[in-house]
């Protein structure tokens, strides 16, 4: 970094605005396109920054798309610094801020390469014709001008080792740089053991090396290569694929003020919309009115309020209102992938839970060992043939080795199963963040759920307002409930038809309790009976058979709404297929008829908790967890959203969700809940599709030694054989799965 910096021209704030997501005083998050991220170990090396370098506050590599964000210290680090850093990395940033058209460059190269890879590989075949058909021995003319046909082999191979330089070498020293073994070690000590042996032969005539074999090897890794890239960017596209069916909904307000849901993929630059109270700020953007809290812990961890009420002060995409409802207008188009990161970004907390069987651990497991094992297979058989067989024969075996047991199947196994079936879910309303969600998922036994909103059918719920309720009152009321997402606000908000609103001050809102706020120098209060201090004198609890809602106005109780509560189609059918897992109703009702009736379409040993609030619901996932069970939440999103963030797995469950969470693993359409239990049988088969799948790519590479080791398979039939595993992997996957959506779900 003392050097010249070739990066000074981002430190321009018109350049660099267009790659910072974030700034502000000494954070910033910086959004990079790597052009050169081609495998899990460079995700490991970039996410290992935060380690490296204090000022480095977080790193986080999106491997599909090959972007990377960075937070870091913008007083010690320079946005030209940054660039610079992950430049002397082997992790060139690409400055174009169309990574579409970069994709189109890095498709452009591979092709080249293979191109050249191809030239090589088939002129390097043609000059070793005459050797492999014993011109050798029998013709003199050959056998005199052997050298010039070696010595062109020899040039022509060139290329193709500066490719594998590039694309593995490199790779394989900055891995052990920062103390990863990956694949690429024993890639590239098979390509410079056999280059450097075959040009020791050809130097000294001891005979034509095995540059043949060199040149098929790389051009079917390469051709490998490309492969793996288009089954990542089409059929393991799962990421893109769910955000097109994406139901998270904004309210937008049209220029006569009246309000509309639109989805969150029709969102535009220039558009107004209303940020609510819970709310994460979809796309950056500027102030136009109210009063801005924000919590950008989501963006850079830090938990500090961010109090803002100045017009066209801008705001950042992935800020959590804290306060009164905002309007905003959109400046910058909404880039899904900054939503889906922030949906990821605490993925590493929800996997702190070991106890629980992951699949993905496994994986990481067994790559740790597959690389030393390898290499010390390679070196026994090289020892073996060195001592105790022929010795013309240690570089045939050791390359083949080396060329058969190529992991590339093997890291294929787990995404392809798992992506499809997230691919699956999609269609049918269950959007699965990620396949170690799907890991989860398969393995999780206990069953949590809340009751109002989950699954309870709020639209066919009846509302009744008991006590008196002036217009006045009735447009107080509704301009305080209009700055909430509360499900039961939103649906009191509907039931009042209120146009126009009153100013709201101090507008405060406690999740599981209520919300209040100064209107009209009045105070007005909603909520529970607790939260307003009504004492059963006021009220009679016992006669209230369903969930209510009180109202205190200027400190004087007013009435309450009630609420009829209907359950969702199928919930009794739902719950007596999952007798077979442990199910917990965590609700925050009072009412008695509701947990008799809960009880008794439930099966036997599950377990029915009322007057939960948001603490006592976390804290009951604590304490299941502490006792080793794997738990999946389902709730509705805003006063489940810690227990939902503590669960193995948190479902949020919602009609039409207004609002981003990102403390959630999956979304799941209100009308999707009652085929819960094909969605985790299907988990279920899934995990015995990957096993096998680890199998079959495992016995090939145990036949694949067996052969290569006893020096029956020729390094040029392991170049062919290698790729060729891979097809299998992807064809089984994609056969096995088709077959288990059809028969299961279509």
């Amino acid at each position: 970094m003392k050097k010249q910096n070739f990066f000074d021209f981002l430190d321009n704030e018109k350049i660099s605005e267009k790659i910072i997501d974030f700034h502000h005083k000494n954070i910033t998050t910086v959004r990079f396109f790597i052009p050169s991220i081609h495998c899990v170990s460079c995700v490991l090396i970039l996410e290992s920054l935060p380690k490296l370098y204090k000022n480095i506050l977080n790193s986080i590599v999106d491997f599909s798309s090959k972007k990377i964000w960075i937070t870091y210290n913008s007083i010690e680090f320079k946005l030209s610094d940054i660039a610079q850093l992950l430049d002397s990395m082997g992790y060139k940033p690409s400055i174009n801020f169309e990574s579409i058209e970069n994709r189109k460059l890095l498709g452009r190269k591979l092709i080249g390469k293979l191109a050249i890879s191809f030239f090589c590989f088939g002129n390097i075949m043609l000059l070793a014709i005459p050797e492999y058909v014993g011109a050798l021995k029998e013709d003199i003319w050959f056998m005199t001008h052997r050298n010039f046909f070696r010595y062109l082999m020899m040039i022509l191979s060139l290329p193709v080792v500066v490719f594998s330089f590039t694309d593995h070498i490199k790779y394989a020293v900055l891995g052990l740089k920062k103390h990863v073994l990956n694949m690429n070690v024993p890639i590239s000590i098979g390509i410079l053991v056999l280059f450097l042996w075959s040009c020791y032969e050809v130097f000294f005539d001891l005979g034509s090396g095995y540059f043949d074999s060199l040149s098929s090897f790389s051009l079917f890794l390469l051709i490998s290569k490309i492969f793996q890239i288009h089954t990542h960017n089409k059929i393991l596209s799962f990421d893109k694929n769910y955000k097109s069916f994406y139901p998270a909904l904004i309210t937008k307000i049209h220029s006569n003020k009246k309000e509309e849901k639109i989805m969150l993929s029709f969102l535009k630059k220039g558009d107004l919309i209303l940020i609510r109270n819970e709310e994460i700020v979809p796309a950056d953007s500027i102030l136009m009115k109210g009063n801005a809290i924000l919590d950008n812990s989501f963006i850079t961890g830090e938990s500090d309020l961010i109090s803002s009420t100045k017009m066209g002060e801008r705001i950042y995409a992935g800020s959590k209102q804290k306060g009164e409802a905002i309007l905003i207008k959109v400046i910058k188009n909404m880039d899904h992938s900054y939503l889906s990161l922030l949906w990821n970004k605490n993925k590493s907390n929800r996997l702190r839970h070991k106890k629980l069987f992951d699949l993905n651990l496994i994986s990481t497991r067994f790559s740790q060992y597959f690389t030393p094992i390898i290499l010390i297979i390679t070196i026994v058989t090289g020892i073996y043939w060195s001592f105790i067989h022929d010795v013309s024969k240690i570089f045939h075996t050791v390359f083949s080795v080396l060329i058969i047991t190529c992991p590339c199947a093997l890291v294929l196994s787990t995404p392809l199963i798992f992506g499809n079936m997230i691919r699956v879910f999609s269609k049918k309303g269950f959007y699965v963040k990620d396949i170690f969600t799907m890991e989860r998922i398969s393995s999780s036994k206990t069953l949590i759920f809340d009751k109002t909103g989950t699954i309870t059918d709020p639209n066919k719920e009846k509302i009744y307002f008991v006590g008196n309720m002036k217009n006045e009152e009735k447009k107080m009321i509704a301009s305080l409930l209009k700055n909430s997402i509360h499900p039961l606000s939103q649906k009191i908000l509907s039931e009042l038809s209120i146009k126009d609103f009153y100013c709201i001050k101090n507008f405060r809102e406690i999740i599981g309790k209520g919300l209040e706020g100064i209107i009209r120098n009045v105070p007005v209060k909603i909520g529970s009976s607790k939260y307003l201090g009504i004492t059963n004198k006021i009220i009679n609890k016992n006669k209230i058979n369903q969930t209510t809602v009180f109202i205190s106005i200027n400190h004087k109780f007013v009435g309450y709404f009630l609420f009829r509560n209907y359950y969702r189609e199928g919930i009794e059918k739902m719950f007596q297929d999952l007798k077979e897992y442990k199910i917990v109703i965590l609700s925050g009702d009072h009412n008695d008829l509701e947990k008799k009736y809960l009880k008794s379409i439930l099966p036997k040993s599950s377990q029915v908790f009322f007057s939960q609030n948001p603490e006592d619901k976390l804290n009951y996932v604590k304490k299941l967890q502490e006792k080793g069970e794997t738990i999946i939440m389902f709730g509705d999103g805003i006063n489940d959203c810690a227990a939902l963030n503590q669960s193995e797995v948190g479902i949020s469950v919602s009609e039409n969700p207004t609002s981003f969470f990102p403390s959630c693993d999956a979304f799941m359409q209100s009308n999707c809940i009652n085929q819960i239990f094909l969605f985790l049988k299907i988990s279920k088969v899934s995990t015995k599709l990957v096993f096998i799948n680890l199998m079959i790519s495992l016995l090939y590479n145990s036949i694949g030694i067996f052969f290569a080791v006893t020096g029956n398979l020729t390094p040029f039939i392991a170049a062919i054989l290698m790729p060729l595993s891979s097809f299998s992997v992807i064809f089984f996957s994609m056969i096995s799965t088709w077959i288990v959506s059809r028969k299961l779900i279509f």
